[in-house]
Parts: C-alpha cells; sequence; structure tokens
C-alpha cells in the first residue's frame, strides 16, 4: 500500500482552508446585495408609510445602485493595496470598509447613512473582485483552481439567503448587528494567514516563500517550484506603471482583457444584480400569491446555494466556455419568461395559473446564474493575465463591472416606466444569449493548466490568425501581380 496516498490526498488542505475563509467574506459580500430585496419592500412608503424608515421610489432606486457607482472606486483601490501590500493582505482588507458600512446603521435609521454605507459597501465590492481571484490565483493548484474559486462565489448565494432570510424578520438595526459578528470573524480569522510566495518573492524573502509554498501545497517541490516562480514573475519585478500599460496592450495581454471584460459586461447589463435587488417587488408586481413572494425569494436563494455547490465540480469538469453558454442560456429563459409572464398580465390574461410562469421563472434564473456566469469571470481573471499586469487588469475588470452594474441597476426603474417590465426582462434577455454565444465561441478553454499554459495558448490563437492574415495577404499580391 502506497503510504503516501493520505498525504496527497490531503496537501492541498490549507488551499482549500484558505477558500474556506474567502467564502466567509463572500458570504458577507452577498448579504450587502440580499438585504435590498426585503427591505426594499418593507420599507415602502406606498406599502408600508408606517416602517420603521419609509422610503419613495427613487431613494430605493439610488439604496440599490450606489453600491455599483462606488465599486470602480474599490477596484483601483483594491489593485493599489495589491501592489503595496499583497494578495492577501488586500483580502482581508476588504472586510473593513463592509465592518463600517454595518456601524453606521446601528448609530440611527437614516436614509443619508443608508447611502454612505452602501457606497462603503460599494468600495468593498470592487476591492473583492479585484483581490481575492488573484490570490486564489497565486496560492490555487491548477486542477482545483476553478473549484476554489466557485467555493467563493456561492457564498455570494449563502449572504443573499441571509439577507433574504433574516431581513424578513428583523428590523433593520438588529439585521445590521447580526451580520456584523462574521465580518468581525474573518477579519480575525484571515489575518494568520501566510503571505503568497508571489508576494514574498517580489520582497525578495526567499526563505519565507519556501515556507509558504510548503504552507499551501504540503505536496509541492518546493526547490524546484520555487525556481520556477522565481523565473515567471521576474519580468514584473520592476515595471512602472507605463511600462505596465504598454505591457498590457501586447497582443496576448490585451486579447485576455476585451474577453474577460465582455463577459462582465454582459453579466451586469442583463440586469442579474438588478433582478436581485428587486426580487420582492418583482414578485408582488407579477401578482403572485399562491406563495408569499417573500417566501418565494428565499426558496430561490436556497436553490441557487444548491447550484453553486454543483458548480464546484462543474467548474473544472466541464470547462469554462461550456459552463457559461449553459449560464447565459438558461438565465436567458428564465428572463424571457418574466417578460412574458409581463405581457400576458398587459393584455388582460389573469388566469391564476399564470403565476406559475414566474415562479418556473425564478426556479430557473436562480438553478443558472451560479453555474458560470458568477464564478466563471473570477476564475478567468486568476487564470488569463500574464503576472506582470494581473493586477491591473482585474483592476480594470472590477471597475467595468462596477460601471455597467451601475447603469443596469440605476436604469432599470427609469427603464420599466418608459418601456414596462416586459420590454426590459426581453432587453435582458437577448444580453444574456449573446452572452452565451460569445463565450462558447471566444472564450478558451483554462481549465488544469497552469498559467504559463494559458499564455502559450493565448499566443499560438494570436500567431495563428496573424499567419492566415499573412497569407492571404500574399495571395492578394499575387494576385495583383498576375493582374
Amino acid at each position: 500500500m502506497d503510504s503516501s496516498k493520505p498525504l496527497k490526498k490531503f496537501g492541498l488542505f490549507q488551499q482549500w482552508l484558505a477558500g474556506t475563509e474567502l467564502f466567509l467574506l463572500s458570504v458577507m459580500m452577498g448579504s450587502i446585495a440580499g438585504w435590498t430585496s426585503p427591505y426594499l419592500a418593507k420599507l415602502d412608503v406606498q406599502e408600508n408609510p408606517n416602517s420603521e424608515l419609509p422610503i419613495d421610489k427613487v431613494e430605493a432606486s439610488w439604496i440599490a445602485s450606489l453600491i455599483n457607482l462606488s465599486r470602480p472606486v474599490g477596484g483601483i483601490l483594491g489593485a493599489l493595496l495589491v501592489h503595496i501590500i499583497g494578495t492577501k493582505l488586500s483580502s482581508l482588507f476588504v472586510g473593513v470598509p463592509i465592518a463600517i458600512g454595518w456601524v453606521l446603521f446601528l448609530i440611527k435609521n437614516s436614509v443619508t447613512l443608508i447611502y454612505v454605507s452602501r457606497t462603503l459597501d460599494g468600495i468593498s465590492f470592487g476591492m473583492f473582485f479585484s483581490c481575492f481571484p488573484l490570490y486564489i490565483g497565486e496560492i490555487g493548484h491548477p486542477k482545483i483552481r476553478g473549484a476554489l474559486i466557485a467555493l467563493v462565489m456561492q457564498g455570494l448565494m449563502v449572504g443573499n439567503l441571509c439577507g433574504t432570510v433574516i431581513g424578513k424578520f428583523v428590523n433593520l438595526w438588529m439585521f445590521a448587528t447580526i451580520i456584523l459578528v462574521p465580518n468581525l470573524i474573518f477579519l480575525a480569522s484571515f489575518s494568520i494567514m501566510p503571505h503568497t510566495p508571489h508576494y514574498l518573492i517580489r520582497r525578495n524573502e526567499i526563505d519565507k516563500a519556501a515556507k509558504s509554498i510548503e504552507f499551501y501545497d504540503r505536496n509541492a517541490d518546493v526547490k524546484n517550484q520555487l525556481e520556477a516562480l522565481k523565473e515567471f514573475i521576474q519580468s514584473s519585478k520592476s515595471l512602472t506603471f507605463k511600462e505596465t500599460l504598454r505591457e498590457l496592450n501586447t497582443p496576448v495581454n490585451r486579447k485576455a482583457l476585451i474577453m474577460v471584460n465582455i463577459v462582465f459586461a454582459f453579466f451586469q447589463l442583463s440586469g442579474n444584480y438588478t433582478v436581485n435587488a428587486y426580487m420582492e417587488i418583482l414578485l408582488t408586481n407579477a401578482r403572485i400569491n399562491v406563495v408569499v413572494p417573500s417566501d418565494l425569494v428565499i426558496s430561490g436563494n436556497v436553490l441557487s446555494i444548491v447550484s453553486s455547490w454543483i458548480s464546484i465540480y462543474t467548474n473544472d469538469k466541464y470547462g469554462r466556455p461550456v459552463m457559461l453558454l449553459i449560464s447565459s442560456v438558461g438565465v436567458g429563459i428564465g428572463m424571457f419568461l418574466w417578460g412574458l409572464h409581463y405581457q400576458l398580465l398587459d393584455i388582460g390574461y389573469t388566469n391564476p395559473n399564470l403565476q406559475w410562469i414566474s415562479i418556473i421563472a425564478l426556479v430557473v434564473y436562480q438553478l443558472s446564474v451560479p453555474l458560470g456566469l458568477i464564478p466563471v469571470p473570477s476564475t478567468l481573471i486568476s487564470e488569463m493575465f500574464a503576472p506582470s499586469v494581473k493586477n491591473l487588469s482585474a483592476s480594470i475588470s472590477s471597475v467595468v463591472s462596477g460601471l455597467c452594474a451601475f447603469a443596469a441597476s440605476r436604469s432599470y426603474q427609469p427603464m420599466v416606466d418608459v418601456l414596462s417590465e416586459k420590454y426590459v426582462f426581453w432587453i435582458y434577455s437577448f444580453l444574456m444569449f449573446s452572452s452565451g454565444l460569445y463565450s462558447i465561441i471566444f472564450i478558451p478553454e483554462t481549465k488544469g493548466k497552469s498559467l504559463a499554459e494559458i499564455q502559450e495558448i493565448l499566443s499560438r490563437d494570436i500567431k495563428t490568425k496573424s499567419n492566415k492574415e499573412d497569407k492571404s495577404s500574399d495571395d492578394d499580391n499575387r494576385v495583383i501581380k498576375k493582374v
């Protein structure tokens, strides 16, 4: 019997531990997004004029969208912190603005303080997506990197569930008190994790880097991996910001940046954040009464957690483009069904069975989003960029994602007022089907490949395209000469 098998089996335990720590942080991010669904409905001045903090539609729209307006600031701040203090400490500091934001809820019931809190939450969101994929990319073994990203990202669904369940039963002050506790636990527990080998090598702390390699992978050939890492990141060690921009503009890195940001833009512009923020109101406006809308939202979030657990397996089993396709098509179907429901309501069709269209749409939507659209874009950030530009690329992606999410969430209510719900959801559906088509055609497969191998794939594709263009040009020149 091979006595090394137990060691191999548990050699990556510390990587899973780090992923679990970030999962807790992700739960905090999900609760930030999740609490708006019950509270925007509970605080609506028209429906509940005697609520603890009555708000109108304009205030609700700003509460829903401010988080995305400040995300670009967090994306830039996250990139600066990664450059200065590394991916581990940067990921840790994501929890600081969140904690301050919840403390503001404890001071006073005030729309202004909620605005400030949501702004801080947006900064955390931007930092989160700028930092944690880089941290996972630096510590994660290629065989489980996608699974680690999926593990972290499913915390968003768990947090959403916490926000909708707790928000249904308690006031804002109590909600903030409850959610603040795991936030403080994360800040205490993640602080004891070591820096990544990449960061320590950049600081020329070779002995600590060797210990870090051994900590995160007990089966690693420390000497050879240390030498490979030193060679791999040497190119980025002394680059200035201007040189980094020039490096980002090389064909390989530019191609990766464009591909990743198109995926993020599709996801955010398709109203996915907006749907979560307005879910209970959406179902109420659809005249759902066979199930209490708030209970239906909770059930949907449970389904999303189940789906997110499945994505831990499917993300590395079936690959990035396939899961993006499946996820995008599923969300597109859900959006289309919501639009169909509102269309039937608009023409006066009021059969009680009509409610099941929106219920099915909710089920399809909640099962589809976590399969690919949530974990894969962050996985691509951790995999597709050269070390010299990874930090800047993640920051740009976070900024683009935040701006697109703000545009979608802030424009939702005005679009509904002008176009009605049916056309808004059909627009979202079209964008999601386009996202799936784009992903399966243009996104390269990166599962199970090292960062160096992925760079080679991107380079090979560009060279192939360049050779075809050169050949076509030569053929044209021959034709011209003959003429």
